[in-house]
């Protein structure tokens, strides 16, 4: 039973910022709309009740070059 691995493609600037998700304190600020463009690749989740997004699994595995 094989998974199909999904094809993301991504800008050098949008996996550059997928690094510094999700945002820590004095951290690098991540623009909304890079936010928004990685939460719909499936990259990061919605807004949590802290108003911070989450890392996913996918995008944890893209973001160690894994897919």
């Amino acid at each position: 039973m094989s998974q199909e691995v999904p094809t993301v493609h991504l800008t050098p600037e949008e996996r550059d910022h997928l690094w510094y998700m999700p945002q820590q304190p004095g951290g690098r600020i991540v623009p909304e709309p890079i936010q928004q463009r990685l939460q719909d690749l499936g990259l990061v989740t919605a807004p949590l009740a802290n108003g911070q997004r989450g890392i996913t699994v996918l995008g944890d595995k893209v973001r160690r070059g894994v897919i």
